[in-house]
């Protein structure tokens, strides 16, 4: 039974099986994959309000004043932050 010769079947690579073996990373960069994904939420976000809006133009519309209030929100932020530091 002890054979100095042992043989593996085809499914073990160096005397690894193939379902064990490790992986090789990924050759993307995890930022550029996180800009890729942000990128395709931002997509999908401008494709369903502009579905829901009726138009591109409309749906482009929607989000402007998303951004406008966003922006307002961070000024209005911003000055009471200022103002709180004054002595």
């Amino acid at each position: 039974m002890a054979d100095s010769e042992v043989r593996f079947p085809e499914t073990y690579v160096s005397g690894v099986p193939v379902w064990a073996r490790r992986r090789k990373k990924s050759a993307v960069h995890p930022l550029i994959s996180t800009v890729v994904v942000l990128l395709a939420l931002f997509g999908a976000v401008v494709i369903g309000v502009s579905l829901r809006a009726g138009s591109v133009a409309k749906g482009g519309a929607v989000i402007d004043q998303w951004i406008a209030t966003g922006k307002a929100k961070l000024d209005e932020a911003a000055a009471q932050a200022r103002a709180s530091r004054k002595p």
